[in-house]
């Protein structure tokens, strides 16, 4: 979104707006509705609303908002389906710049489609959701990453929840009674000691963990729940106490585990948008303050959930640390017998890990069997929950779904299995569930099939990583016996579609993926002998022989119509994913191999092969990478991966269209650096709520200074309006000024300044939050100090160090931990530059930036002393 104001109007006329200026009381109702929307009170926010619609039900701002706060309701009656002609009047008239808290906003954000798509889906309606969430991607630039590759995942979790619904698994639920669960709160993260007697929960007007799916969490600054206390005397639950304040929870706080015998509950709080695992003791009937775990468990990442083993040793928790696979993931520590404190934690694995999150681990009585709720897997929509068990040493068995109405197309979480998972305790939301409560604590049983078939379908689809459009000629699935080592039976893949199928029975199974020129891909399945479902889908991609040795990854062909070197949409997406591996792994060096069907002469396909090789460099080099980072090749019609004629000698064109491409090889041989399924996840987006971030009001940027009395007319300085006013800040960015005013904790704090900011002549002010507009405006001095030229310095003989930060203000040099004999110089434009080191040499200094890279300065570039002088 741009603004670039040259002449800022003091008069400002509304044109179109949402309300006349004469309308105050419309204006009033749209404000609170707007600040009750932010605080997530959608039950309070949606008839005011509603009352603005009656008399303006074409603006489509309003309608989204309306679409939102049903999405956002209980699914009472299935209320979520009641957003769906709110968002699809919304999604009509929808833009690209939308100012968020403005009253004179009438178009809705295009991000309205994404929630159509999510109204669709509650609604079953499948097909029209994947339709929406396609016309949702188109409209993202390529380079949202994570957006395409979110919702693609929702698309695929549509597919998913066509098949679960089709078998859906038998489900009783008993609700804990009015003792525990009350009509106007809402019960949740139940946890529960071993002999069933003793239960911490949550309840409050809050959901914890919330069963709607959301781009993005609105707002995390909650109210927060009381946390309870019961226990079960002579069969009955006594009267739950809270017990927020006998452990000091000052802050957002929830029970996450509880020993075998109820006298250590562990519960993570919010340190300051830093999830913290603590415990807490239960001495002669009441709670102790909590206690923080160490710092192996505790790290400056968010540590959301935690499972202990019934023994006490073995603790499982999750974590969005460094070194993972993606988002949360899930860890196991050891109690050291010697120090009677965790272990450096192990993170599960890819087998348990996926990009996506996975959350509240939950490990059975057993010690080997673990359910847990994952955005990725086999999953049907947001979080559903899955079972694994321990194979081995470290060896999990493929996640299984646990199945439909337990999962649901919303998020679905805290599911706490008892007696080795025969039933299991589970805050049930009424996403997609027939007579259930509004997240109220149940006991729910899955009963097996009526059939009470032993054999189970086991199926799935086989695709390659360097997507290949058939599976070599050789492959074959074998199904062996983990215990016996027996080869049970030997399965046929189809060769194009990928798709395979078999029965199987209960019992412990090894699955080999075998072909040629492809790593050996194992699954470990285990079905219990009581089984509730009748399918198990298991999706594997086959990973080339040159990717798993690391000598380089093939990403994704891009392809290109017949005779041009254009990139297409979908290719510019793929190039942005292999951009962002080689901003954040400098030593990768990058193969780029052009290639063409058979139509016209082998010279001109060799040139054009070599044009579309350079196109995908040009379009990375001109995104900043350097151009010595690439090697082209130019293989013209030589190197054909599917036909281009048929045997009778007549034309092929879906097998030319295939030829037509250029192959991506990332020339690497260490297997560590192998990242490129990696997501990068923004902050605004993480699910959990996790925030570190305030927010500002944009008021203007300019590519040239605007005059102070631009910001001081008579109109302006009267009044309280002279106080806000006086809060206006000015920054330099790289094309010039921006200004902006206030620092709010909240986006709800900024709506009243905002809608001033309007009505004083500033019609396109906007709440963003200080991350976004540090992004979107970087500041001119970090853009500069990039910029060494090289062609005044010697290379060879010449001082070179390496440059970790700068900053506008000094500080102590003790921060820098693990580095030693740290430099600072300060320059003309007032910023402090910390360095590290001293080199004779561009060369030698550039051979130890990786290593500060990885001791974590991600921003550490080399640069010649004399720059500092010059300074």
């Amino acid at each position: 979104m741009k603004r670039i104001l040259n002449t800022l109007l003091i008069i400002f006329i509304i044109s179109g707006s949402a309300f006349s200026q004469d309308d105050e009381e419309l204006q009033t109702l749209f404000m609170d509705a707007e600040y009750f929307y932010l605080y997530e009170n959608f039950d309070k926010a949606l008839p005011l609303y509603l009352q603005i619609y009656q008399k303006d039900p074409n603006n489509a701002n309003v309608n989204y908002r309306i679409g939102m706060c049903y999405l956002h309701l209980p699914n009472e009656k299935g209320q979520k389906t009641l957003s769906i002609p709110y968002l699809e009047r919304a999604s009509k008239d929808i833009t690209t710049s939308y100012s968020e808290g403005s009253y004179h906003e009438r178009k809705a954000p295009d991000e309205a489609l994404f929630y159509l798509g999510n109204g669709y889906r509650y609604a079953h309606q499948f097909d029209k959701a994947i339709e929406i969430y396609k016309q949702f991607i188109e409209m993202l630039d390529v380079g949202d990453i994570f957006y395409i590759e979110y919702v693609e995942r929702e698309i695929q979790s549509c597919y998913n929840a066509s098949e679960l619904l089709r078998l859906p698994v038998e489900l009783d639920a008993e609700s804990f009674g009015d003792q525990i669960n009350s009509p106007a709160q809402i019960e949740n993260c139940p946890v529960v000691s071993q002999d069933e007697k003793t239960i911490v929960f949550t309840q409050g007007k809050n959901n914890n963990f919330s069963p709607d799916i959301d781009l993005g969490v609105i707002n995390h600054d909650y109210t927060m729940d009381n946390l309870y206390f019961s226990q079960k005397v002579d069969g009955k639950w006594t009267t739950p106490v809270n017990i927020t304040k006998d452990i000091n929870a000052t802050k957002r706080t929830v029970p996450v585990t509880i020993s075998a015998d109820g006298s250590h509950l562990y519960v993570v709080s919010d340190d300051n948008d830093d999830g913290n695992i603590y415990v807490c003791e239960l001495k002669k009937g009441e709670w102790q303050p909590m206690k923080k775990l160490n710092k192996y468990i505790n790290t400056k990442s968010w540590e959301s959930h935690a499972s202990i083993t019934i023994d006490g040793k073995t603790l499982y928790f999750t974590s969005d640390r460094k070194g993972g696979f993606g988002g949360l993931d899930i860890y196991k520590s050891i109690l050291d017998p010697v120090t009677g404190d965790w272990s450096a934690p192990v993170n599960l694995g890819p087998t348990i890990n996926t990009p996506f999150d996975e959350e509240t681990p939950f490990i059975l009585e057993d010690g080997k069997t673990m359910y847990f709720s994952s955005q990725g897997h086999y999953s049907m929509g947001g979080f559903d929950i899955f079972h694994s068990t321990l194979i081995g040493d470290n060896q999990w068995s493929s996640p299984l779904n646990i199945g439909y109405p337990i999962n649901t197309v919303g998020n679905d979480l805290f599911y706490l299995p008892k007696s080795n998972g025969e039933y299991a305790f589970f805050p049930l939301n009424n996403n997609d569930r027939v007579n259930i409560g509004n997240n109220d604590i149940y006991r729910i049983k899955v009963s097996p099939p009526e059939t009470n078939k032993t054999e189970i379908i086991l199926k799935g689809t086989v695709t390659t990583a360097d997507n290949r459009s058939e599976l070599p000629e050789d492959f074959k699935i074998f199904l062996i016996d983990s215990l016996s080592k027996d080869t049970l039976g030997r399965l046929l893949a189809d060769k194009y579609s990928g798709l395979y199928n078999a029965e199987v029975s209960s019992g412990n199974f090894r699955i080999d993926y075998r072909g040629s020129g492809y790593k050996l891909h194992v699954e470990r399945l285990f079905i219990p002998k009581i089984y509730t479902r009748t399918e198990i889908v298991i999706n594997v991609e086959l990973i080339p022989i040159e990717v798993s040795k690391g000598e380089y990854i093939v990403i994704r062909n891009l392809f290109y119509d017949y005779g041009k070197f254009d990139l297409k949409r979908e290719s510019q997406i793929e190039l942005e994913k292999l951009l962002k591996i080689m901003q954040q792994n400098p030593s990768i060096y990058v193969e780029i191999v052009g290639h063409t069907d058979s139509k016209s002469s082998a010279t001109f396909n060799k040139k054009l092969s070599e044009q579309r090789a350079r196109s995908a460099i040009d379009y990375l080099v001109e995104k900043g990478i350097s151009s010595e980072r690439f090697v082209a090749k130019a293989m013209g019609e030589d190197d054909p991966v599917a036909i281009n004629e048929n045997n009778d000698g007549s034309d092929n064109p879906d097998g030319r269209s295939l030829n037509r491409r250029v192959e991506i090889k990332l020339l690497n041989a260490d297997p560590s650096l192998v990242v490129v399924e990696q997501i990068v996840v923004p902050d605004n987006l993480l699910v959990r709520g996790k925030r570190d971030m305030k927010y500002t009001i944009l008021i203007a940027e300019s590519k040239t200074k605007l005059d102070n009395s631009t910001f001081t007319t008579e109109k302006i300085i009267s009044g309280d309006k002279d106080k806000l006013m006086k809060r206006l800040e000015t920054r330099t960015y790289s094309k010039g000024f921006i200004y902006y005013v206030g620092e709010y904790t909240e986006k709800s704090e900024a709506i009243k300044d905002l809608n001033k900011l309007i009505s004083f002549g500033f019609p396109e002010s906007e709440i963003i939050s200080e991350n976004d507009l540090n992004v979107r405006y970087p500041a001119a001095q970090q853009v500069v100090q990039n910029q060494v030229d090289n062609s005044t310095f010697d290379l060879d003989n010449d001082i070179y160090t390496i440059q970790i930060k700068a900053l506008k203000t000094p500080i102590n040099l003790a921060e820098f931990k693990n580095l030693k004999n740290i430099k600072t110089y300060i320059g003309k434009d007032g910023y402090y530059r910390f360095t590290v080191g001293e080199y004779i040499g561009y060369n030698e200094a550039k051979k130890e930036i990786q290593k500060i890279i990885d001791l974590g300065y991600p921003d550490a570039f080399v640069v010649n002393v004399k720059k500092y002088m010059k300074n």
